[in-house]
């Protein structure tokens, strides 16, 4: 672990802060360097972007806290820390949405590219887990396990995996689910729906290998995984109707 990057005196620089920034900022590059696929200005890519990151910032906290009750005060902190990407999600989403509706364009078509995008960034942010020893994983003996968790266990880093299962996804929807989108053999919105049953696949599996709390879940499965099946559901869905449409 590693969660302090630089300290200049009395300013800290965390490790954590500054890999999801890096997530942030590939993640925004590969979106501008599409946008004449989404028919965006650039300054439209990041009017766009203030809202969904906007929402994806208030729905991964309000979830946060909701599941957390006793982890929110009247302090910075608590809006530094702490937050469930299942809400984040669910946040950029509806504010998506709302600015797709209130600026007249397709909200399918651009929640293909930000799926993607966000395939990417969260890959590069999961490092900034491994670094601040969040997110580690149920110990284990293979020679790959990590020291985490504070108590010197040797660990999965559940970190590392979701990472290269994102990059592996990212390169998938890009590589496959996106040229189809664009010559018109899939319909738009297919490729928000693969990244939505991809991950929620990834997630739930991964979610056994989770050593840190989890939070009070149902038969044996953590919210996450609660979360992650109904997400899986409703992306079987989608991809079915929006198939049946295209026939």
């Amino acid at each position: 672990m590693h969660p302090i990057l630089l300290r200049f005196g009395p300013i800290v620089v965390p490790t954590y802060g500054a890999i999801v920034a890096l997530g942030w900022l590939a993640g925004v590059s590969w979106l501008v360097s599409r946008r004449g696929d989404m028919g965006l200005s650039k300054e439209d890519v990041w009017d766009s972007l203030y809202w969904v990151f906007g929402g994806a910032f208030v729905g991964g906290k309000a979830l946060y806290f909701f599941l957390n009750p006793g982890a929110w005060e009247w302090s910075f902190n608590s809006l530094r820390y702490g937050a469930v990407f299942y809400g984040g999600f669910a946040g950029s989403i509806l504010f998506g949405l709302w600015y797709c509706r209130r600026r007249g364009v397709s909200f399918l078509r651009l929640a293909d590219y930000y799926a993607a995008a966000l395939a990417l960034g969260h890959g590069i942010g999961r490092w900034g887990c491994l670094a601040a020893g969040c997110c580690y994983g149920k110990p284990t003996a293979l020679p790959w396990g990590a020291a985490l968790g504070g108590d010197g266990a040797s660990r999965h880093p559940t970190q590392v995996y979701e990472s290269l299962l994102n990059f592996a996804l990212f390169g998938l929807l890009v590589c496959c689910a996106l040229p189809r989108v664009k010559d018109g053999r899939w319909r738009p919105g297919s490729v928000l729906a693969c990244y939505a049953l991809g991950y929620a696949l990834l997630r739930f599996a991964l979610e056994f290998l989770r050593g840190d709390d989890r939070g009070a879940g149902a038969l044996g499965l953590s919210p996450s995984q609660w979360i992650a099946a109904a997400v899986a559901a409703v992306a079987v869905a989608a991809l079915g109707a929006l198939g049946r449409r295209h026939q």
